[in-house]
């Protein structure tokens, strides 16, 4: 039981940190790395507070992919000419 939950967890926590960094990227145009900053602090801020090494796991690791991957995700489309994001 604790092992779905967990992956729904993470699953979800991927999700919401990719859809905040996208947004945050698209408001903040000529710093494409911003939600990859965001994602560093937020993610470091739960890997201090958290006192189990699972939690901490869970928790920061979707936050950091998630970041990271928003930001790659605007440079690509940026890279490849949609006006929208460039």
């Amino acid at each position: 039981m604790f092992v779905a939950m967990y992956t729904v967890l993470f699953l979800l926590l991927l999700i919401a940190s990719f859809g905040f960094g996208f947004i945050v990227n698209m408001l903040t145009k000529k710093f494409p790395w911003t939600s990859t900053v965001v994602a560093v602090v937020i993610g470091g801020y739960l890997l201090l507070s958290l006192e189990s090494v699972s939690s901490k796991l869970i928790t920061s690791l979707p936050v950091f992919a998630g970041g990271i991957v928003a930001t790659m995700t605007i440079r690509t489309l940026q890279r490849r000419g949609f006006k929208m994001f460039g």
